[in-house]
């Protein structure tokens, strides 16, 4: 007997049912872009099909294209469900701690390396495969990156450092080159660990030498209390 094949991404029960049209097409939308995220993170934007998303999604290409006019508005959906999460995690968790700038920015990394680590094809279509995209993707790229430098330009009126704003970009800019190598690499799941340096990286402007080691040392102990993060499969 061959094999059954396996449950399609979020599939609705197979047969006949009586859902509404909008919960169908709400499911079909979000397989769709689920698949879209795991084919371009396995295959490269460039090389990423059409066909390939419709495997994955358990759609007929009739419905793919009631949902996205061509490939290219498909990508920039999932783009921006897969950034969101990302940006969600960091800055809800920057807005949970009732503390210093630096606290705040500890959590933030912090949350934002675990998911990461725990949706790594998300991680490539958001940091590496989205420079392949096109203008409109990059748009979506650099309005992402601009969310994540406002958490650490909060630093400048904090601490009153002076710095020029174009500081806090750059530093991001910097993180994003650290997780696209190691994403490349293959060492994602390693990211965590790298907190410690990325917080100090932080702060150095703004607290200085001394106070920013301090907070490298208050960073490995807070990752020490905390369960590990285990990847998708």
């Amino acid at each position: 007997m061959p094999p059954r094949p396996k449950p399609r991404r979020g599939a609705l029960p197979r047969g006949r049912h009586n859902l509404p049209r909008e919960t169908v097409v709400a499911s079909q939308r979000a397989r769709t872009l689920e698949s879209m995220i795991h084919v371009v993170a396995d295959k490269g934007y460039a090389e990423a099909r059409i066909a390939d998303v419709i495997a994955e999604a358990g759609i007929s290409r009739k419905t793919y294209y009631e949902l996205f006019t061509d490939k290219e508005e498909c990508f920039l959906a999932a783009y921006d469900l897969a950034a969101r999460r990302f940006l969600d995690a960091a800055t809800t968790s920057y807005r949970d701690v009732d503390g210093p700038w630096i606290d705040r920015i500890r959590a933030a990394f912090g949350a934002l390396f675990d998911a990461l680590v725990a949706d790594q094809a998300s991680a490539k279509v958001c940091v590496v495969e989205v420079l392949s995209a096109g203008p409109k993707a990059l748009t979506r790229r650099d309005a992402m990156i601009r969310e994540i430098t406002h958490l650490v330009d909060a630093g400048r009126s904090e601490t009153k450092a002076d710095l020029p704003g174009m500081a806090s970009l750059a530093i991001v800019g910097g993180i994003n080159e650290l997780l696209y190598t190691e994403i490349l690499h293959g060492s994602l799941s390693h990211l965590p660990a790298r907190l410690p340096e990325v917080v100090y990286w932080i702060a150095q402007p703004f607290l200085g030498e001394q106070q920013a080691d301090v907070e490298r040392r208050r960073t490995s102990d807070w990752l020490v209390e905390r369960p590990p993060v285990v990847a998708a499969a």
